[in-house]
């Protein structure tokens, strides 16, 4: 079970059944097919980027006996026979291309057959925008050229109210010849729903009824909804269909329950949840919204790379409609300014034309108007929400809110009945099947939402934001708590939230710096970015923290949590230094012990030791640049300040520095005098893993002085040490 790209499946088939026609036989065809993979080894990968792959040895056949697949020749009644079908195909089913074409859903459509093979019935639930009708009537088009079916039939309720009677009338037509159907028309309602019931379960149809959470909606609300008595007949008539031959799909936002006995078997219910596209194939459609949008080759080059798109594309989540609609605005916006316009409700939803606007917000205002009044005014509390929703902790939410004055009224008590009608109605989405605790968020809903509570007063809408920031301030501190687990199954409990969570952790965090509190989200989030090795985003992320800082009053820095301040710029400087911008991070370690001069939170014991650290810190970043001078200054300031304060063990890594420093100078016997100051510290304070690193640079120094039985010797203790605590690889 090796993956192929799709590219290297296009190219192999081509040929593979090309071979076949020409009646090359299997194993001629396959040989031939992987030939044609050798001789053509780019294949597309996400943002249609072209890599060159060896892979062409995956196809392999296993045969236990000839297989013929040999072809002859159509006949003239056959190929006349072939050309009507394909003729009539055409006329009846014109499957019309969204605007950028139809893309991806392979694994959708495999998943879809293989559960109407189980179940002849089939639940195709999603939200809105997900692109379910595209699907639907794909899958009326691709079943019937494929020979899937003999015959479709499709009914989209947002079109009209189609009742059973109108249902069986039209299929009627299609499936009677002009004698039989006048017969068939002559019949009572009854006889004809349960004589064509009969020829459907026995024959190979497909029936697609789409929409259909119009059926049972508000009158007032929604259009072409039915009544009672006719959901009644249509779920009886749905249900003489069970176990026979005719497939049935059933198109919906919300879960249908009065149709729940029909597309249940065995006690489970056969639902497909269809969500955003694959990576690959929403990349494919970036690319070609940014080809009809944005045009510029150069900045579409650009934003492939920019974190700020990156996040857009994950908060859209691969919805189409949502990606066509939004990222449209790149075409005279960054995708920060995209962002900030999510947030604020303020992004132009016209792009692409009017009739696309108005689906993508009725696709939202369409089931939010039909939540209950109780269940529209508490989920407007989820406007700060992005992409995801932990429902296990909106209780805790709930509370935060309860303690702000505007929000003391409202019943918390039934949030979690709000937030079931909005999974019932699609705008919010179990991420799995076992459990609907975690939920994704309908792109667009979060929008919505913010429209909403924009009609609110100002001190609700503050309200708001301030109890969504400290509900996220005590999560980013569990998280972190997590992430700094020596437990492997609890840090990778910490990345999992952190990664549903990065946008909401980030909104959050954007709050705290336009209010000027604490931080203490952005140190979870450069945890989560460092332990998923993301060093220019987390780079990125530094800087924008540490310039929203630079504005902070002078009333923080030296209040209890000024240190966060010079936290932050600590890890701006090592971000830097991680990447090599040394200037960058010379700069950081400069406004560190700047900040650390009026810090107050800290006695003079504490910041002498911060200020040794930084100053070790800054003659490593001038021993990366061979400025040894500057680089041997810096670490006898730190080392100077650990022997005034006689912190003995810090003095070990400095002493280790100047001696490398010593050696880089081929000053030999300085750097032993360092390196073995170093060893004895850590001898003393028996630190064991440590001294291997020393021992193994006075190996190199007594090598350099041609001492090499000495060499030997610091070699096999460096040697003995890793191997007792199994550090294979160093």
């Amino acid at each position: 079970g090796d993956s192929v790209t799709v590219s290297a499946a296009a190219l192999m088939l081509e040929k593979l059944y090309g071979s076949l026609f020409e009646q090359s036989g299997v194993p001629e065809a396959i040989r031939l097919g992987r030939k044609e993979l050798l001789e053509d080894k780019f294949r597309r990968v996400y943002f249609n980027q072209m890599v060159e792959l060896e892979d062409w040895l995956l196809p392999v056949v296993y045969a236990n006996r000839e297989v013929d697949l040999k072809l002859r020749q159509m006949d003239f009644e056959e190929e006349e026979a072939y050309y009507e079908a394909i003729t009539a195909l055409e006329s009846r089913y014109e499957f019309q291309d969204p605007t950028y074409g139809f893309i991806g859903r392979d694994l959708d459509i495999l998943k879809i057959e293989k559960a109407l093979f189980r179940h002849n019935v089939l639940l195709l639930r999603g939200m809105g925008g997900t692109g379910k009708t595209t699907l639907l009537r794909y899958l009326w088009r691709w079943w019937l050229t494929t020979h899937f079916v003999e015959d479709a039939f499709y009914f989209g309720y947002d079109e009209k109210a189609y009742t059973v009677e109108q249902i069986v009338h039209e299929i009627g037509k299609q499936v009677y010849g002009r004698r039989e159907q006048a017969l068939f028309q002559a019949m009572s309602p009854e006889a004809q729903a349960a004589k064509l019931a009969k020829k459907l379960c026995e024959e190979k149809y497909v029936l697609i009824l789409d929409n259909l959470e119009s059926v049972t909606g508000q009158p007032l609300a929604i259009q072409n909804t039915l009544p009672p008595a006719d959901q009644q007949k249509l779920c009886r008539f749905l249900a003489k269909l069970v176990n026979g031959k005719t497939k049935v799909l059933l198109g919906s936002r919300s879960g249908e329950e009065w149709l729940t006995s029909v597309f249940t078997t065995e006690g489970k219910a056969n639902v497909y949840q269809l969500g955003g596209l694959d990576p690959e194939s929403r990349s494919v459609l970036a690319e070609k919204v940014l080809a009809a949008q944005v045009k510029d080759p150069k900045r579409i080059a650009a934003l492939r790379t920019d974190d700020g798109f990156k996040r857009l594309m994950k908060l859209l989540a691969g919805y189409p409609l949502a990606m066509e609609v939004v990222l449209g605005n790149l075409a005279r916006q960054t995708p920060e300014e995209v962002l900030a316009g999510l947030q604020a409700a303020d992004v132009d939803m016209n792009v692409g034309g009017e009739e696309r606007t108005n689906n993508i917000l009725k696709c939202v205002e369409y089931s939010h108007s039909n939540l209950s009044p109780e269940a529209q005014k508490l989920l407007v509390c989820l406007a700060p929400f992005n992409g995801f929703i932990d429902r296990a902790d909106l209780e805790n939410y709930g509370k935060q809110l309860q303690q702000l004055a505007p929000f003391q009224k409202y019943d918390f008590g039934r949030f979690d009945e709000a937030v079931q009608e909005a999974i019932q109605w699609g705008l919010l989405s179990p991420m799995s099947e076992e459990t609907d605790r975690l939920l994704s968020i309908q792109p667009i809903f979060p929008y919505f939402l913010r429209t909403k509570l924009g009609e609110l007063d100002g001190e609700t809408r503050e309200a708001l934001e301030e109890g969504f920031k400290t509900h996220y301030q005590g999560l980013a501190g569990q998280y972190q708590q997590l992430m700094n687990s020596k437990e492997a199954n609890q840090r990778q409990l910490g990345l999992f939230f952190c990664r549903l969570e990065y946008e909401n952790l980030f909104s959050a965090l954007k709050i705290c710096l336009d209010k000027k509190k604490r931080i203490d989200i952005y140190f979870c989030l450069d945890k989560y970015l460092e332990l998923i090795n993301e060093k220019e985003q987390g780079l990125n992320l530094a800087k924008d923290v540490c310039s929203a800082l630079k504005s902070y009053p002078e009333s923080f820095l030296i209040g209890k949590d000024g240190h966060q301040i010079l936290g932050a710029f600590d890890l701006l400087a090592y971000a830097s230094l991680q990447k090599n911008l040394y200037k960058e991070a010379r700069n950081a370690y400069q406004q560190e012990l700047e900040t650390l001069e009026l810090l107050t939170c800290y006695d003079s014991r504490k910041k002498s030791l911060a200020q040794a650290r930084t100053y070790h810190q800054l003659g490593y970043v001038f021993q990366a640049q061979r400025e040894y001078a500057e680089a041997r200054s810096h670490y006898q300031q730190s080392l100077d300040i650990y022997i005034e304060y006689k912190d003995r063990y810090e003095q070990a890594d400095t002493y280790h520095q100047l001696g490398r420093v010593a050696e880089e100078l081929r000053e030999y016997a300085e750097a032993r005098s360092h390196y073995q100051q170093a060893l004895d510290i850590l001898i003393e304070y028996q630190d064991r893993y440590s001294q291997a690193s020393t021992y193994h640079q006075l190996g190199i120094v007594s090598q350099e002085l041609r001492e090499y039985a000495e060499a030997r010797s610091h070699y096999q203790q460096a040697l003995d040490i890793l191997i007792e605590y199994q550090d294979r690889y160093s």
